[in-house]
């Protein structure tokens, strides 16, 4: 019995010490261009690469949204992009895009750090999960679209795969992703959410 209790004890204690050792801030973003990206982002799901190379139309946008060319890694392009083309179906100014204009994952998190308000660690629908290589300036990012227990969440990520037959296919996806988990060697780097206002 002492045993599973101090079992019990070191368990929860380590899970409280990793959840608080996260990182969240909140940018501040009019509520409905955070509504209307989320929209221009659905949208984008299904969209499939020319031919695997980071490219296609809709591809090019996404990078060219963030000053890039086709060929680049476009995960933090497309999350870009669809808040740019939210202002312009809502006729906002583009300066009123919480998000820095960026293709580098990283980047977008530093500058909430930066620029946002910490957090509880409390993920919710519309963060954007970003995480980071090892020992690199490099990461990936993806946008919450649904909470579930347990640390699962459903995202949107551009720039990713999915497997039908035998064969990969690369494009903008929905997916499901532990928070407590590595994604492909990489660990979470915190997320960046938003404090709404009309």
């Amino acid at each position: 019995m002492k045993n599973t209790s101090f079992m019990i004890f070191f368990s929860l204690l380590f899970i409280s010490i990793k959840i608080y050792s996260f990182e969240r801030y909140e940018l501040k973003c009019p509520e409905s261009l955070i509504m209307k990206s989320r929209v221009v982002m659905m949208n984008q799901v299904g969209t499939l690469e020319k031919t695997n190379r980071n490219d296609g139309t809709a591809i090019k946008q996404y990078l060219e949204s963030v000053g890039l060319s086709e060929g680049y890694p476009y995960c933090a392009a497309g999350q870009y992009f669809s808040f740019l083309k939210a202002t312009e179906l809502l006729g906002m100014d583009k300066k009123l895009i919480p998000i820095k204009r960026t293709g580098l994952a990283l980047e977008i998190f530093h500058h909430s750090k930066k620029f946002g308000v910490r957090t509880v660690w409390h993920p919710k629908i519309d963060d954007l999960i970003v995480w980071r290589k090892a020992n690199s300036g490099f990461g990936h990012i993806e946008r919450i679209i649904s909470v579930m227990p347990k640390g699962w969440v459903r995202t949107v990520a551009f720039n990713t795969s999915i497997i039908i037959g035998n064969k990969k296919i690369e494009g903008v996806f929905v997916k499901k992703r532990n928070l407590y988990h590595r994604l492909y060697g990489m660990t979470i780097r915190g997320l960046t959410g938003f404090k709404t206002y009309n």
